[in-house]
């Protein structure tokens, strides 16, 4: 329930100058009565082991409950392969319009198509309207298998899609290629994408449709690219130069600076499209693996193949290897390319900002950081403090919303569903279930919704609504500072600032005290069961139990003290020490040692920029700006997000291997 002082009716003035107000309809319950509560919770512990029994008994006590559907759903989808048409149409009629419906239809679609049961797909197909690429292959596949209509130019659209190729599309061009739909200059582009990609074993499932030589060829590319390389004829045929291709991709992510050699001294006659492609993709893998000379090799590809045109990603790549190198203009360049090719905008601003002011050029620089600063995302907080301001926190809207608009909102069902799924620890269909919920409702609504959330203590649905807001923000839902007493005194033991741990935990958990991520990591903040123990030794918590770790407070002292004993390994650097936290204490230390110009200056956002694993790069980024945010809001000393950067001394890769 509401606390009563945010259901209390308002007095407006026309209230206060007798005027009689409509009464607001009664709040209805936000929380199941225990009994439902702990067979919800069962039902759905159950599903994520695929164990559809709990659910099963659950049902008949749950029957008109508010979740009766989700428990339906977890009831049903772990049963798929043995259930029949009518099992869906049966859910289809007692649950229409449900997000599980919606979930469910996907999931019996690729299970119709695993059956190659046509017929039924096509009739469930036509009530779907998402757009799965997989699901749009298999739709293909089975216009194909039922009428014969030729759909291969759609499959083939869709194909490189998804990793590995996807099982529908996969199955789509398998049938596809059988009825001889799809010809061999067409699968051999698509072996380009699969060893371009890395997914070899992906391109070996397709060589069955090649004639024995062509297969030999491609096997020998995946093999021992580099003996099918210097063993190419000089007056190779046609097969054994796309094999060759497909040898040179393999070797670019391997081996990319011998690859680049190749390409220059012996392989001129491979197509100018595909030697482009080869060398962009050697230069990427040389500034994914931050060897020396990776920007060289992106100025090398550019003149190797001046046709090619770079995506997105290339020339985020190619920025990060600028940065590392310290080229300016090759900066420059990049960030302008990355914006034009649809890149993110205010990475791109920043850096062509910072690349002018290192040129020379700084009015040109401040015109472009002011174009960015204040709004309080990492690139707008970084191009603040290269303007000189201090990080201050906006004007906030007042909170709570009223009372009518906050009722509004519990009203209706699908909130009040996410509400009820947060409250039995089943974050992961609360979230979904909340998204759809408030999906296209305007500022005021979504604050509204998220003071409901925040007042149910459901931290991560409020924070998932704030951030939606587009305009004016409440800065004490957007940045919620939850479990503040357990964080200040894990702050006071460890000597880890509390705005450091309430932007970790932010990252990590968004509050949810009993999340779990599939990896097996729990709590607030997310702490493995080995880490957990090994901290729980080091501190002296001898009581410590496995089953403790998503208690609040002990999770809290847990991950403060591992944070802690990460800023002592570097120096007090929080990006070296975020970087720890997620990918393990010996990577930061290898990156920041890495091979460079003068390592010793190397710039802490230019270290955070070319982490080389894309999951790390934006947790570090997000976790030192909710860092910076909480600091402002605290009103601690150390604000500055440009301090949070800063980087430990090289370090010896042995010194943190000893962490887990």
């Amino acid at each position: 329930m509401l606390p009563a002082a945010a259901v209390a009716p308002s007095t407006p003035a026309a209230s206060r100058a007798g005027a009689v107000s409509r009464p607001l309809p009664a709040l209805p319950p936000l929380r199941l009565d225990a009994a439902s509560a702990q067979l919800v919770r069962q039902a759905w512990q159950g599903f994520q082991r695929g164990d559809a029994a709990p659910a099963v008994a659950a049902l008949p006590a749950l029957h008109g409950s508010p979740l009766e559907d989700w428990v339906a759903y977890w009831a049903l989808a772990p049963r798929l392969r043995q259930a029949t048409p009518a099992d869906f149409e049966s859910f289809a009629r007692h649950w229409p319009g449900t997000l599980p419906l919606l979930r469910l239809r996907a999931q019996w679609l690729a299970e119709l198509g695993r059956r190659q049961d046509w017929p039924d797909f096509l009739a469930v197909y036509a009530g779907y309207d998402g757009d799965d690429a997989q699901l749009q292959c298999l739709d293909a596949q089975a216009r194909f298998e039922t009428t014969g209509v030729d759909t291969s130019a759609r499959v083939l659209a869709l194909w490189p899609r998804a990793a590995g190729g996807g099982a529908g599309c996969n199955s789509a061009a398998r049938s596809l290629l059988a009825a001889g739909h799809i010809d061999q200059q067409a699968l051999w582009q698509r072996m380009y994408g699969f060893f371009a990609a890395g997914e070899v074993h992906a391109a070996l499932a397709f060589t069955r449709w090649l004639m024995p030589d062509a297969r030999r060829l491609v096997h020998a590319a995946a093999d021992d690219p580099l003996h099918l390389v210097l063993s190419a004829p000089p007056t190779a045929g046609t097969v054994y130069r796309r094999a060759l291709v497909l040898a040179l991709l393999r070797m670019a992510r391997q081996d990319p600076q011998q690859t680049m050699r190749l390409l220059d001294a012996r392989l001129r006659s491979v197509p100018a499209a595909q030697r482009g492609r080869i060398a962009w993709l050697a230069a990427r893998s040389a500034s994914a693996q931050l060897l020396p000379g990776a920007a060289g090799m992106f100025r090398r590809a550019g003149r190797i193949a001046p046709g090619w045109q770079p995506d997105a990603d290339d020339w985020k790549w190619c920025l990060r290897a600028a940065l590392r190198a310290g080229d300016w203009s090759l900066v420059q360049r990049a960030a302008m390319r990355l914006q034009r090719a649809g890149g993110d905008a205010a990475e791109a601003t920043y850096w062509s900002a910072v690349a002018a002011s290192r040129t020379g050029h700084p009015r040109r620089a401040r015109e472009l950081w002011r174009s960015i600063a204040e709004p309080w995302n990492y690139y707008g907080q970084l191009a603040t403090e290269a303007l000189g301001r201090k990080v201050r926190i906006p004007a906030t809207l007042p909170a709570p919303a009223p009372r009518s608009q906050v009722l509004q909102q519990a009203l209706r069902p699908g909130v009040r569903q996410a509400l009820l799924l947060y409250g039995v620890d089943a974050y992961a269909p609360a979230a979904a279930q909340w998204v759809a919920a408030i999906h296209g409702i305007d500022d005021q609504q979504l604050h509204a919704a998220a003071q409901l959330a925040c007042q149910h203590q459901a931290w991560l649905l409020c924070i998932s609504a704030s951030d939606r807001m587009k305009h004016a923000v409440d800065w004490k839902q957007r940045y919620v500072m939850p479990f503040r007493h357990a964080v200040d005194e894990a702050s006071r033991d460890t000597g880890v600032s509390s705005p450091f741990i309430y932007g970790i935990m932010r990252q990590e958990s968004g509050f949810a005290s009993g999340i779990q991520s599939w990896a097996g990591a729990s709590g607030l903040m997310q702490l493995m069961p080995g880490t957990a123990r090994w901290v729980a030794r080091k501190i002296g918590l001898a009581a410590f139990r496995s089953d403790d770790v998503t208690q609040v407070r002990t999770n809290i002292a847990l991950g403060s003290a591992y944070l802690g004993m990460l800023l002592q390994r570097f120096d007090g650097s929080q990006a070296m020490a975020a970087a720890g936290y997620n990918a393990g204490p010996a990577r930061p230390a290898r990156w920041r040692g890495m091979p460079l110009p003068v390592a010793d200056e190397l710039d802490g956002a230019i270290f955070a920029e070319s982490i080389p694993i894309d999951q790390t790069r934006n947790y570090v980024k997000q976790v030192l700006s909710n860092a910076t945010v909480y600091a402002a809001l605290l009103g601690t000393s150390r604000r500055s997000l440009k301090s949070r950067l800063a980087l430990a001394q090289p370090q010896q890769i042995s010194q943190a291997q000893a962490m887990p």
